[in-house]
């Protein structure tokens, strides 16, 4: 059952005098909300209470064209309240809380927020509502609900996305089909004119988050991705990736390939004499311009001056010496 909290009581409400709230942050899986209207079935005392608040006077007058009855606001459970009218419940249990709108808000987000069905379009919304409505900056939000600055910084950004984008977000969270946060952040990446048809895509191919971001950034990137909204899902995200894959480094020039053949040859050859050819030649065959100095050197020896310079090299070799680069 539901943990009673300071403030509250409850009652039996007639349903007709409950009315929702104009700002929702939830979502449900359709499987749920019909295991939820399943479960409800059996009679009032199968779910917990709901959380509502009195309506103030100006309120009661405020919404008396739309809800003629309504003595109350749905603080949590707009679901349940929903299937109560489904089943035709005349009243429902209720915990009362004599509480503000905005403090309303602020326990059904909370609420929300444990269960795991916060929506993160709505979330967003809200947080602008905190923002830029009752002037509270993103630290004091994250204070609210223990929450870190970067986390609320990140659920504002996604009110910068194209009002009629974010109309067809909450299109998807109203028949159940939500998308989630980091789709919004893809989104965020696109073109604001490219936005709405982008929810489209989304909706229509089922793009992952990652899927999504590839197109965006391919959308923000080139003017000729337009076209690619065109496209089916795996072409789709196939040309994406083509346009958004960054471009292959040019080939090194023939003085990178020799600077760093220097490099490679320094163990094999004396320095002094890499250096002099390298003077003169700095060419892509330099490792094949040194082999040839050697053997030029090589095959002007006497036979008889080949055994001594084997000999000498023989102790030289053993003993180690490196030179340095000279000319």
């Amino acid at each position: 059952m539901a943990e009673i909290e300071k403030g509250e009581r409850i009652e039996l409400i007639p349903v007709r005098a409950i009315k929702p709230s104009p700002f929702q942050l939830t979502t449900i899986d359709p499987e749920v909300e019909r295991m939820l209207l399943e479960d409800m079935r059996k009679g009032v005392e199968s779910v917990d209470p709901i959380r509502v608040r009195p309506l103030s006077a100006e309120e009661i007058e405020e919404c008396k064209g739309k809800y003629p009855h309504a003595l109350y606001e749905v603080i949590d459970g707009h679901k349940r309240l929903r299937n109560a009218e489904l089943l035709h419940w005349e009243k429902v249990r209720a915990y009362v809380m004599n509480v503000s709108r905005d403090e309303a808000l602020a326990i059904a987000y909370r609420k929300n927020k444990e269960r795991g069905t916060v929506d993160p379009m709505l979330e967003a919304l809200y947080f602008k509502h905190l923002y830029v409505e009752k002037k509270l900056p993103a630290y004091k939000i994250a204070e609210m609900f223990s929450l870190s600055e970067s986390y609320v910084r990140l659920a504002l950004s996604r009110v910068k996305i194209d009002t009629e984008a974010v109309r067809k977000i909450v299109r998807q969270t109203a028949i159940g089909k939500p998308l989630k946060g980091k789709h919004l952040d893809a989104i965020a990446l696109a073109p604001p004119e490219k936005q709405p048809a982008l929810v489209e895509k989304i909706v229509e191919e089922k793009l992952s988050a990652k899927e999504a971001k590839i197109v965006a950034e391919a959308l923000a990137k080139k003017p000729e991705a337009e076209k690619l909204l065109e496209l089916p899902k795996p072409k789709l995200v196939e040309e994406a990736k083509k346009l958004t894959a960054p471009l292959p480094p040019p080939p090194p020039s023939p003085e990178e390939v020799a600077e760093k053949a220097v490099k490679e040859f320094k163990p094999y050859y004396p320095m002094t004499m890499i250096a002099s050819v390298y003077k003169r030649y700095k060419g892509i065959n330099l490792r094949d311009v040194l082999k040839a100095t050697v053997w030029l050197l090589w095959s002007k020896l006497p036979e008889d001056e080949k055994d001594k310079i084997i000999s000498e090299a023989i102790k030289l070799g053993e003993k180690g010496f490196e030179e340095p680069i000279v000319g």
